[in-house]
């Protein structure tokens, strides 16, 4: 076909659409070919004047080039057309779309939508389509406000709705999010996805009652959603209801036995459970699937070093080694295996392999101590944790194991200069600095451990163990005893049901001569560490306060038996001894 018989057939197109056009005047509908704007709900429109045939002369052209995927020509023909029709807003939203969606050109289509709406601002495309392009320019405030002009426009617009909640809940808004599908879900009560998203708000609130309610709710219209199932589940987890989490995944699995990240789920949710073996199976179901998921392996080898299947979980870690061999944390978990196989050289060999940059680092370092140190291998101790420190000098981790190793072996000088070489480079190390409190208070430097301790909590106001540590020592010498209460139910108050804690909360009852509230705490504090030889001995001091001799002395000879250090242990034999002589 040549030039001239085109302009004719296309000639013919605008008369036969034209006549179509005066039927029902306006460019006025949503623009075919946009997937931003195919759910806008059709909406009255004012009459307008009939379009200008050039115009839509160029209209057609620009439909036709965007058929043959002419692009740019086509935007070149909408041009034409707002030249000739510049006041009608659908040929700018039509321009805005295809700017929009095809070249990326954001902010020209939104200056687009703009005119569009300036010459009639109740044009609902443009609002709509100015909300998503603000949206993906990062500017949700603007887009708030053209979803919330949209919904002016048209007050039943589902879409409008949706995308004003979602954008309110991205602003962290979850109040107006709540409000806004709330007044939605009374215009379309049984909307699926305004419940789903209340779901998925509550839940972004930690309301987690709130958040299953509407999932539930959601899942009484259409009881097969695996998606809104799964966040069912995943939100029984959080309110720690493993039961109804482990059935709605079972649910799930029922619909979908394909859906690994249920079966995954379910794996991890059965091993918090301690059932291994029922664990176990859903990886190997996984395994089936797709064995080349080295994550599925990694967490089948983990179950078997759990249950003491060594050389299971050997093979497992090592088959990952092989495919990744830069994969460090499997390459931990398979030094601690050879530990626990007794394979110590091979271990350390592992554990040596685990390089600096790695998250890792430190605790292969610590494991190869402990191994060292039971062969008293004391110069390759220091040697590797001294190599150690050069290769990541702002670990301070790794200061704080050769300082421990330090101190162990009593050399509580050298444990001190090493800790204060770590503060040099990490100097609000709130852990650097509880340590070097601790060891001050080892050489009986007790202002120096206070100051040391007040400087860990100016770091950090919430540290539990310097809040116990003061105020148990306080509590030790029976001075600042309200200060030291205050210190330790704090420290309570942050790490609760920990028996050392529990002890220092006691003991300073007991130095109040509070001793009856003593007690309570300090039988709470021996049950919670029953091996412990001063806490054993605080509770026998607590008896023996309440006249209670023969559970006292009782006592005394259990911490006896704790090997306690010797100083402690004479303590505990004299009060033996006083309470034969009140008989």
């Amino acid at each position: 076909m040549n030039l001239d018989t085109q302009k004719r057939v296309l000639f013919c197109l605008c008369f036969l659409l034209l006549a179509a056009c005066s039927a029902n005047p306006g460019f006025r509908r949503v623009a075919s070919g946009s997937d931003s704007l195919q759910t806008v709900k059709p909406v009255a429109q004012k009459k307008t004047s009939p379009p200008d045939p050039s115009a839509y002369y160029h209209y057609l052209l620009s439909q036709l080039k965007l058929r043959e995927g002419k692009i740019d020509e086509a935007i070149e023909d909408l041009r034409f057309a707002i030249f000739f029709d510049r006041k009608e807003p659908f040929l700018h939203v039509e321009l805005a779309t295809h700017l929009y969606i095809q070249k990326k050109l954001l902010n020209e289509a939104a200056e687009e939508c703009k005119t569009a709406l300036g010459y009639d601002p109740d044009y609902l495309p443009a609002q709509l389509l100015l909300g998503q392009i603000y949206y993906h320019l990062k500017n949700p405030r603007l887009a708030i406000e053209s979803y919330r002009k949209a919904i002016e426009i048209e007050p039943n617009h589902k879409e409008a709705y949706l995308f004003l909640s979602s954008l309110y809940a991205y602003m962290q808004e979850y109040d107006k999010a709540i409000q806004t599908l709330e007044q939605f879900l009374k215009i379309e009560p049984n909307s699926l996805m305004a419940l789903y998203s209340l779901g998925t708000i509550y839940r972004e609130m930690k309301s987690y009652e709130k958040a299953a309610d509407y999932f539930s709710k959601a899942l009484s219209l259409e009881p097969y959603q695996v998606s809104i199932l799964l966040d069912l589940a995943i939100t029984y987890e959080f309110q720690n209801q493993t039961d109804k989490a482990a059935e709605t995944y079972q649910r799930i699995l029922a619909l979908d036995p394909d859906n690994k990240r249920a079966r995954n789920r379910l794996g991890q949710l059965l091993i918090r459970k301690k059932k291994l073996d029922e664990a176990l199976d859903q990886f190997r179901e996984i395994q089936k699937e797709d064995s080349g998921d080295l994550d599925i392996r990694a967490k089948i080898g983990l179950i078997y070093l759990e249950q003491g299947k060594l050389d299971e979980a050997i093979l497992e870690f090592n088959f990952i080694l092989a495919v990744n061999p830069k994969d460090d944390r499997v390459r931990y978990y398979l030094a601690l295996a050879l530990v626990e196989k007794g394979a110590l050289e091979e271990a350390v060999s592992e554990f040596k392999k685990i390089l600096p940059e790695s998250d890792f680092f430190a605790d292969s370092r610590r494991n190869i101590v402990l191994i060292l140190r039971k062969q008293n291998k004391r110069e390759e101790i220091v040697q590797i944790l001294e190599e150690s420190i050069k290769a990541k000098p702002n670990d301070g981790d790794l200061y704080l194991i050769l300082s421990g190793y330090y101190e162990k072996e009593n050399e509580l000088e050298k444990a001190l200069t090493i800790l204060r070489s770590g503060l040099e480079r990490n100097k609000d190390s709130a852990d650097l600095c509880f340590q070097v409190g601790a060891i001050y208070d080892k050489l009986g430097d007790f202002d120096r451990t206070v100051a040391q301790m007040r400087e860990v909590l100016r770091i950090n106001p919430d540290h539990a163990d310097a809040l116990n540590y003061l105020g148990y020592s306080y509590a030790e010498r029976g001075i600042h005893l309200e200060e030291a209460l205050k210190l330790v139910e704090k420290a309570m108050a942050l790490k609760p049901n920990m028996g050392y804690i529990t002890d220092s909360l006691g003991w300073v009852y007991f130095k109040l001569g509070l001793y009856e509230k003593a007690v309570t705490e300090l039988e709470k504090a021996n049950q919670l560490t029953p091996d412990d030889p001063t806490i054993t001995e605080h509770l026998a001091d607590g008896y023996a306060k309440m006249s209670q001799g023969q559970k006292a002395r009782e006592l005394y000879e259990k911490a006896l038996k704790m090997e306690p250090k010797p100083d402690q242990a004479e303590r505990l034999n004299n009060k033996i001894k006083g309470l034969e002589e009140k008989k």
